[in-house]
């Protein structure tokens, strides 16, 4: 993993060590139950994920950290952001599959998720157990503002189960999930967060004062944030 600043790729197994040292994107709300499984992998069937070191500003939205001028112009540190894909079953609100639906293939939604580098280490620590390429992860969130869930594995993927059935329909529908990840690709980046010059973000800001303009109550920030995060 090299470079301090920009995005950077890894799997649970291998360049997310500096983390845990301190399309249509999925958000839950408060009360419901979700059922998801992770869908974008390396060549190696490991979970893909991004990251990157952001600062939110209002009336400029999230941007990249790309030295000291952006944290003064943000009036704090960067914090760090993470992201992969998933798709979403049809569930009731307990979390229940919606067999029938699923059954004929419909009611799912593939998603890209962005969160914070403290969940990130609560999927390592679930996938540390129950490897999240492999088992369904159930969430129920307790706080729609901020993001707060109770995370659970299922006993199964279900999208191991359509990709690997052996069935033409079942595999045509995993394929079809693939295929829409494929095509979210290129847009992560920008969800996550613009690539803005610091001449830019001032102008953007029209000359408000930092603290007047950040934000400490985004969902996928956490607080803490060592500097070195993504350092060499």
């Amino acid at each position: 993993m090299s470079g301090s600043d920009g995005y950077m790729d890894f799997t649970f197994d291998e360049g997310d060590d500096k983390v845990e040292r301190k399309s249509t994107r999925f958000k839950g709300k408060e009360g419901e139950t979700y059922r998801v499984s992770f869908v974008w992998f390396d060549d190696d069937g490991k979970i893909r994920f991004i990251g990157c070191r952001r600062h939110y500003v209002q009336g400029v939205g999230y941007f990249l950290h790309k030295g000291p001028e952006f944290t003064a112009a943000a009036g704090g540190p960067p914090k760090q952001a993470v992201a992969t894909f998933i798709v979403v079953w049809p569930t009731n609100s307990a979390g229940q599959l919606n067999r029938e639906a699923f059954a004929r293939g419909e009611g799912f939604e593939v998603k890209s998720w962005v969160f914070s580098a403290e969940r990130y280490s609560q999927l390592k620590m679930q996938n540390a157990e129950f490897p999240l390429a492999e088992f369904d992860l159930v969430m129920r969130c307790k706080d729609t503002q901020y993001q707060k869930m109770d995370l659970s594995p299922c006993r199964e993927s279900l999208f191991l189960k359509l990709r690997d059935s052996g069935n033409e329909r079942g595999t045509a529908i995993a394929q079809g999930i693939l295929d829409a990840v494929k095509s979210m690709e290129a847009s992560l980046q920008t969800e996550m967060a613009h690539d803005l010059d610091i001449g830019k973000v001032r102008e953007k800001m029209g000359g408000a004062s930092p603290a007047s303009s950040v934000s400490g109550g985004a969902a996928e920030n956490v607080d803490g944030l060592l500097d070195d995060l993504l350092d060499d």
